[in-house]
């Protein structure tokens, strides 16, 4: 698989926000993650956030994350094209899973800031990024920030002071908000300095950034590619019996679809009619999972859908 130097690339192009798939016991399925990294691999999708919000990072422990992504490893994933979700208010937690995953050559990591108590000043954000930077204490890695949306987002001026101590390592913003106009003000403030790489796939159509992780690229990575490539008729999709979609519409379509659904619990729901095995239903709690109504109503709409294969 493709390797890049991380010294003097940042993020760029479709990172997929991978779905973790679990066995009946709530563990993940490594055998399974390692079949859905694959069969990504061979569309030509070979860039990673392991552990991020798509995969319940925030419900696995530092030993669990580091037993699978050593798994996927050995197995032929290039640690340069892994970035790790690290979601914890515990800063030594923090901090041991970004040395260990370091040791195993991962050098991209998408933080969030400490969530559970609310509200917090802007110093004490800075402070923690500031103490986690220092504890690190490593030269050649890459710090994202993941702005959940709401309260708990580290503000902008405690962004800007992260950059102005630590340039060479702050490296990009992570934007979950569903709102275009919180994304776009981002994009004004940090433009030139950080990466502003937003998720919410209704806004990667009105934004065309270079970068995106997505989690609606688990099902359809090529559509996401599309868009972000600005390629528009060349690239619609063609599907016996259907109009001719072009790739913004999927996107449009899907998300339709996935209206009033939690998206993890949907998302996995569609990616198991996909591959067609129920086990990747499965979601850890806290996440719940769907009800049999909405799970018919959910897999009803979807079959409407008509997933092609060059999506």
């Amino acid at each position: 698989m493709e390797n890049v130097s991380v010294s003097n690339s940042k993020l760029c192009g479709v990172w997929i926000d991978i779905l973790n798939p679990l066995q009946q016991d709530f563990n993940i399925d490594e055998k399974r993650l390692l079949a859905h990294l694959r069969n990504l691999s061979a569309k030509g999708f070979e860039r990673f956030v392991l552990f991020g919000y798509g995969g319940e990072g925030a419900s696995f422990t530092n030993n669990e994350k580091l037993s699978a992504l050593q798994r996927v490893i050995s197995e032929g994933v290039e640690p340069s094209n892994i970035c790790i979700g690290v979601n914890t208010s515990a800063i030594v937690d923090a901090i041991t899973l970004i040395n260990k995953a370091y040791e195993k050559g991962v050098k991209r990591f998408l933080v969030t800031p400490p969530l559970y108590y609310q509200p917090l000043v802007n110093e004490s954000i800075a402070d923690y990024f500031e103490h986690l930077l220092k504890r690190v204490g490593l030269a050649d890695w890459q710090l994202y920030i993941h702005q959940l949306g709401g309260a708990a987002d580290a503000p902008e001026a405690s962004l800007a002071e992260l950059y102005r101590s630590h340039s060479e390592i702050f490296s990009g913003i992570v934007d979950q908000d569903m709102h275009v106009n919180h994304t776009m003000d981002l994009v004004k403030s940090f433009a030139g300095q950080v990466l502003v790489i937003p998720t919410h796939e209704a806004n990667i159509q009105i934004l065309r950034p270079n970068t995106v992780i997505s989690v609606m690229a688990n099902l359809i990575p090529n559509v996401l590619k599309h868009v972000l490539e600005n390629q528009g008729v060349s690239q619609a999709i063609k599907i016996a019996g259907m109009k001719i979609r072009q790739s913004d519409e999927r996107i449009s379509e899907l998300q339709k679809i996935m209206t009033n659904y939690p998206t993890i619990a949907a998302m996995k729901l569609l990616l198991s009619q996909h591959y067609r095995q129920s086990e990747w239903e499965l979601v850890r709690p806290p996440q719940g999972k769907l009800g049999n109504d909405a799970k018919e109503s959910l897999i009803k709409n979807f079959k409407s859908f008509n997933l092609a294969a060059n999506e």
